[in-house]
């Protein structure tokens, strides 16, 4: 974990450094290079929202950004965001499915599994107006409709609670990561790339200021945001690597049965309901897990050499 925070820090404070330089290299005509401020809320797709956007589990996100205005259509930008994202079988836990050939399974109910993250995300934005911007002025284009692609790196750290205390989860290796016995599945990691995609609008409000919205999603090449990904593992495996943390949360479906003690040795089988190589995640739609962010934007136009005090 401590690694690949230090990566992430380390890849930030570089991308930090080029976007400097390329604003002070390429920013010295008048009114193409913009900074400025999202403030708005983030939410994710996974196995423990069903693959939907629950409204009760958006959370807070903030981003800053530099944005260069080099084409009338076409800008860069540089994002540094930061969102948290949940899940909850709870939320879904009335909800019937058929699984593993037993019909009216309440699937949610008894995987149990909730999660909570902090993301932090650095990336670069490539922008297509859909209106043509007078980089001179703006003033024959105070509204302005974009969409963007781009790529970044993010880091995430899912995480619960058990017995009222906070327990982070990738180092319990909840699906038997990087056990002996299942040398084929390595521990995932909390640095991954990500690929946003949106659409968003500004509009000028004076001189030197746009107000605006702007929303994406970020697919990403992990499918453990939620620290649910792949296959029960053996309880004795998890035992033997983790411990009872370990063994408890990678299963919750023992906290459905009211006769369940934890405190009781391992095993303790009778209390779980899943049985190793059954699926942990039911994702159909996407392979990887997505997230999102949006928000209201207000950004401010640096002027450059002579130009007039910035009206508002």
């Amino acid at each position: 974990m401590f690694f690949s925070i230090f990566a992430f820090m380390r890849i930030l404070k570089s991308s930090i450094l080029i976007a400097l330089n390329l604003l002070l290299v390429s920013g010295l005509k008048s009114q193409n290079v913009e900074v400025g401020l999202m403030l708005g809320a983030s939410n994710y797709l996974g196995d423990l929202s069903n693959e939907t956007f629950l409204m009760k589990e958006t959370k807070f996100a903030a981003s800053i950004y530099g944005r260069y205005n080099f084409l009338p259509r076409f800008s860069m930008k540089g994002f540094i965001g930061y969102g948290q994202i949940a899940g909850d079988d709870n939320n879904f836990a009335a909800e019937t499915r058929s699984y593993a050939g037993v019909d009216d399974f309440k699937f949610n109910y008894y995987r149990n599994l909730n999660f909570y993250s902090d993301i932090y995300e650095a990336s670069v934005h490539a922008e297509y107006n859909l209106l043509k911007m007078d980089l001179n002025g703006y003033q024959s284009r105070p509204f302005i409709p974009y969409v963007f692609g781009g790529i970044g790196i993010f880091h995430f750290n899912p995480k619960s609670t058990f017995q009222g205390k906070e327990v982070e989860l990738q180092p319990l290796a909840t699906e038997g990561q990087g056990s002996t016995t299942y040398n084929d599945k390595p521990k995932y990691a909390l640095t991954s790339v990500c690929f946003p995609v949106g659409l968003g609008f500004r509009q000028k409000i004076g001189d030197d200021f746009f107000v605006g919205f702007e929303a994406g999603l970020r697919f990403t090449t992990t499918n453990y945001l939620d620290d649910v990904g792949g296959l029960y593992a053996s309880n004795s495996v998890v035992y033997g690597a983790t411990g009872r943390t370990g063994l408890f949360m990678s299963d919750r479906s023992w906290e459905r049965d009211p006769n369940a003690n934890p405190s009781n040795e391992f095993p303790m089988t009778e209390n779980f309901l899943f049985q190793e190589s059954q699926k942990r995640s039911d994702k159909q739609t996407f392979k990887n897990d997505v997230y999102f962010m949006a928000g209201i934007t207000i950004s401010y136009v640096i002027r450059f050499r002579g130009q007039g005090c910035p009206t508002f």
